[in-house]
């Protein structure tokens, strides 16, 4: 046989050493390392315990601990209701995709189908055909004029003692002259075009809801203030929050107090502030900023001819479509009408809400440095429809809550007659926005609001929080287009044509 060498038997040598493992002998014996031949060492190995040590293989897993062979623990589903998930920022994105998606696809369809219709010039020509110079102008200036008895009716009942029942007359005439009149112009009024008899009607109520509230307030100061001493220009009112320390209108650190807020600059800031609950001193901003005015001003300035331009685009094609008595139409038929008109009517709605309570209030309240904005709420995590009204409108809100539920229920009544009186009323406030410039007496809007109240509870009672926000979603989506097939649509018949089979409810 060949010798293989030195280089040889010390390979042989080290296999072997390896192949006996670290219980063999002359391996790894106490942590050293023998080494055979004419030069034997031994290595000392130390191992230092801040060192990393090597991590275990799965194939190397103890057998002592079959916990970790095991692969399967007690959990429920990801999208099960006791899974805990609730990061869904995936699927929001991809539901904004798709609704964006949508939406261009219906844009283009209806282009492909009817062109472009969107004409300003048209808008323009719409809004001044007024052969009398725009009467809808003039009878909003006038409202301004008529608030301005208000001032001076409460100076009377604060100079004679006793004349309260005189004072309450006045106001009541004051106030009903300021709901009226505009009625009576506007539905005489063959001049005045619909847009404009909806614009004069919405300032007039406004002002006479504001007027109300300055009413009450002024009486309450009154009826809570002991008679002034001869000699005293000022008097403190017994009302706690006379006492809190806000600047006034004029940036002084002092207060006003009644009587010295009967004057006819504060009434005007009180007419003009995005806001229907009067108070003596009113929170206030040190000064405007420009750049957020100029913001909301281009909002606004967009926004409004965004919704002109989807009207035309969108809502008035398909009311021309159904250019025929509702009661001679399928129901498979009326049905695609309404869905036709709940996807542009509910997107067109959510952007004049944003027009409105965001880009018209706040640039209102910038200019006057008025500093309550809270003008909405969360409305969209509504879980029923109730709490939706409460939380769209907050001036509105503020201004039943205090002027006629609290009372409700100050005078004995319980919660669900107090609440039930809020939403008529409410109704009552909607027929006469929608009735009197459409020249039409209809009351389904006065129903529809009437009848949310026993709907929404039975609604909370079989349904309740996510449902409910959607059963809230489907009545603002569904809803308002039915609304305005119901009016609109009946509008249209009635002056665009004359041998109308339609028969009405009422008239």
């Amino acid at each position: 046989m060949t010798r293989a060498g030195p280089a040889g038997n010390r390979q042989r040598r080290g296999v072997e050493a390896r192949g006996r493992g670290p219980t063999g002998g002359g391996a790894c014996e106490g942590f050293g390392i023998k080494m055979s031949g004419k030069r034997k060492k031994k290595i000392n190995i130390s191992i230092n315990p801040e060192m990393r040590q090597p991590e275990m293989n799965d194939t190397e897993v103890r057998q002592d601990n079959p916990e970790r062979l095991s692969c399967h623990m007690l959990c429920e589903s990801l999208l099960s209701y006791g899974s805990g998930f609730n990061n869904f920022q995936g699927i929001f994105n991809w539901s904004v995709v798709l609704l964006v998606l949508t939406h261009v696809h219906m844009s283009l369809e209806n282009f492909i189908r009817y062109g472009l219709l969107f004409d300003p010039v048209k808008i323009i020509s719409v809004f001044l055909k007024d052969p009398y110079k725009w009467p809808a102008v003039y009878l909003i200036t006038a409202a301004v004029l008529f608030a301005l008895p208000a001032v001076f009716i409460e100076r009377y009942l604060r100079k004679v003692r006793g004349s309260e029942s005189i004072g309450l007359v006045l106001q009541s005439v004051n106030l009903f002259f300021l709901i009226t009149f505009p009625a009576v112009m506007v539905y005489r009024m063959q001049a005045i075009t619909p847009a404009g008899g909806l614009l004069t009607m919405f300032v007039y109520i406004i002002i006479a809801l504001k007027l109300f509230s300055y009413y009450q307030v002024n009486r309450w100061y009154r009826e809570g203030t002991p008679r002034p001493v001869r000699g005293t220009s000022r008097v403190q009112a017994t009302d706690p929050s006379a006492h809190q320390s806000r600047r006034n209108e004029r940036g002084q650190s002092k207060q006003i107090m009644y009587p010295m807020n009967l004057k006819v600059k504060d009434l005007y800031y009180f007419l003009l502030a995005p806001t229907l609950c009067y108070q003596l001193n009113f929170p206030r901003q040190k000064n405007c900023r420009q750049g957020y005015i100029i913001r909301r001003f281009i909002e606004m300035v967009f926004l409004f001819h965004l919704m002109l331009g989807l009207i035309q685009q969108w809502i008035v094609p398909n009311i021309h479509k159904s250019m025929k008595p509702i009661n001679e139409i399928e129901s498979t038929l009326l049905t695609e009408y309404i869905l036709k008109l709940a996807v542009p009517n509910h997107f067109i709605w959510l952007i004049f809400f944003y027009w409105y309570f965001h880009s018209c209030l706040n640039c209102l309240a910038e200019l006057l440095r008025f500093g309550d904005r809270q003008f909405y709420l969360d409305w969209w995590n509504a879980d029923s429809v109730l709490q939706f009204w409460s939380r769209w409108n907050i001036p509105a809100h503020k201004w039943l809550d205090r002027h006629v539920y609290r009372p409700l229920l100050h005078h004995g009544y319980d919660k669900w007659q107090a609440r039930m009186t809020v939403f008529l009323l409410s109704a009552c406030f909607y027929e006469y926005l929608i009735a009197i410039p459409l020249k039409m007496f209809r009351f389904w809007m006065f129903f529809a609001m009437a009848a949310q109240v026993p709907l929404a509870c039975l609604m909370k009672r079989l349904f309740g929080g996510n449902f409910g926000n959607i059963f809230m979603w489907i009545s603002l989506v569904l809803g308002p287009p039915l609304m305005m097939l119901l009016y609109f649509h009946d509008y249209y018949i009635q002056h665009h044509r004359k041998d109308s089979s339609w028969r009405l409810f009422f008239f």
